[in-house]
């Protein structure tokens, strides 16, 4: 606030203004309540001095001045706008968990389900290898057994083979010696 504004505002001349300013510097020379504003280049007191300076032109205790008021109603502003951007920030942040954790749940409930159908092919590819293994050991037990009954076929003909061997060599004797074999 520029110091015509402020000689305004309180009713003072600039003169005690001036004073009320220097003493305000004097007494808080690093709080720099007092600044020349380049847009205007006039000396401008920060809302901080303004306050400062209120209670100093008050003529009594209890007396509140409108700088005050104003400066006051300004800060009970910016505290319900504070309030209400921390209950947004609060909402924001609640929404946040919990769309996490329903992400999280969905995720979770997605895995078990993949896992789930990986365990259902696991054990149906682990029945048909059951099948395989089942029906190899059947073809081989068949095997065997077709050998077997080779093996009993290869022995009957070669007993056929021999009874036709003797029965040639029998019948390619003379006719005398069946004769006198028969009896």
């Amino acid at each position: 606030m520029e110091i015509a504004e402020i000689c305004e505002m309180f009713s003072k001349s600039r003169n005690t203004v001036d004073k009320a300013v220097a003493k305000l510097v004097k007494n808080y020379p690093d709080a720099g309540y007092k600044y020349k504003n380049p847009k205007t280049r006039r000396i401008t007191i920060k809302a901080e001095g303004v306050e400062k300076l209120s209670k100093y032109f008050r003529k009594e205790k209890h007396e509140v001045s409108p700088v005050e008021t104003e400066l006051r109603y300004e800060n009970e502003k910016l505290k319900a706008v504070l309030e209400e951007k921390q209950k947004s920030m609060d909402k924001i942040e609640e929404l946040y968990k919990e769309r996490l954790s329903l992400e999280l749940e969905k995720s979770k409930q997605t895995f078990l389900l993949e896992n789930q159908q990986k365990d259902d092919r696991i054990s149906e590819l682990e029945s048909e290898n059951q099948t395989l293994k089942d029906e190899k050991e059947k073809l081989e037990n068949a095997k065997k057994d077709l050998e077997e009954k080779s093996g009993q076929m290869e022995s009957l003909e070669s007993e056929l083979n021999e009874l036709k061997r003797q029965k040639e060599e029998y019948n390619s004797k003379s006719f005398f010696y069946r004769l006198t074999h028969k009896l």
